[in-house]
């Protein structure tokens, strides 16, 4: 199967480093890609087709909140995880019911579960590869697998 795609966004370079190092270490990690601007954001997502985009709520004054209906219509594929300070603070804000799939605390959960919660959101988003050459074959007279 191939790697996860991951768009990482947020406005602390810190954390797009931190991610970034981590997730390049990562075999299931098939690229990254990041982007430090909410008004960049959904053209650059649409770009490099993510599985997965880690979005975190607040930049400076703004939050990101406006954004998770335009990706999630631009990238229907993608799953979207929250990456925030404050869980609270982004499920009163209705991120969930705007359609992102989950939300990660930055400061309670150690990064490699943070990496491995987030690499699992893309295991059911992708479509099955069938390779039938591996171990079935397809009847040509009735089309179906024997």
């Amino acid at each position: 199967m191939p790697g996860t795609r991951v768009l990482v966004v947020d406005d602390e370079d810190d954390i797009l480093d931190l991610l970034e190092i981590w997730l390049g270490d990562d075999a299931r990690c098939a690229g990254f890609a990041r982007c430090n601007d909410l008004d960049a954001v959904v053209a650059q997502a649409q770009r490099f087709a993510p599985d997965v985009i880690v979005l975190d709520v607040w930049f400076g004054a703004r939050t990101s909140v406006g954004i998770l209906p335009l990706l999630h219509a631009a990238c229907p594929q993608s799953a979207i995880v929250i990456h925030t300070a404050s869980e609270r603070a982004a499920r009163s804000l209705g991120v969930l019911a705007l359609g992102a799939d989950d939300i990660i605390e930055k400061a309670e959960i150690p990064i490699d579960q943070v990496i491995d919660r987030v690499l699992r959101h893309a295991e059911g988003r992708r479509p099955a590869v069938i390779d039938l050459t591996a171990t079935e074959s397809v009847d040509s007279s009735s089309g179906l697998l024997s």
